[in-house]
């Protein structure tokens, strides 16, 4: 717990000047420590008492450019990747179209569908990151339809994960 005990004396200039120093924390000479009585102090009117601007707000970061997936961005994700993820994708990568069926996933690899979605939580953590290591915002690399109940790979990407037999 922090208590601070204050007593500012002075000319009127100079107690603004100590409080101003003091509100934005001056790092190159400590802020000053005066002691004095209650009744020593001059007070003024509210309107007459300055305040220091306040700080800017932080600027936003720059939007992330829009891009598609390419060999790199898929060599970098499968890094990210955990194992049992990667071996999701690897199966629909290889299917036809791309899209493969969660019944079919799931009797392929003997889980339920729980152990299913836990096995590709990882991916979400993949896609941020990639967004951050290569500055480019891509769509999900693969999407779960509910109307048909099938897993969809973007082409881009079961076409690298293909070709760089990950």
């Amino acid at each position: 717990m922090v208590k601070v005990a204050l007593t500012v004396e002075g000319e009127a200039d100079e107690v603004i000047a100590a409080i101003r120093q003091l509100a934005v924390g001056d790092a190159v000479s400590p802020a000053p420590v005066v002691e004095i009585a209650d009744d020593a102090v001059e007070t003024q009117p509210a309107e007459a008492a300055v305040l220091p601007p306040a700080p800017a707000p932080a600027p936003a970061p720059p939007p992330v450019p829009e891009g598609r997936w390419t060999i790199d961005h898929v060599r970098t994700f499968w890094g990210f990747l955990a194992d049992d993820a990667r071996e999701i994708y690897q199966r629909v990568a290889q299917s036809p179209g791309y899209v493969l069926s969660r019944q079919a996933l799931l009797d392929e690899m003997q889980l339920t569908v729980r152990q299913l979605s836990g096995r590709l939580s990882s991916q979400g953590h993949a896609v941020r990151r990639i967004r951050r290591f290569h500055n480019v915002a891509l769509p999900h690399p693969m999407s779960f339809d509910s109307q048909t109940d099938e897993y969809k790979m973007q082409p881009d990407v079961a076409d690298a994960i293909v070709r760089l037999n990950l």
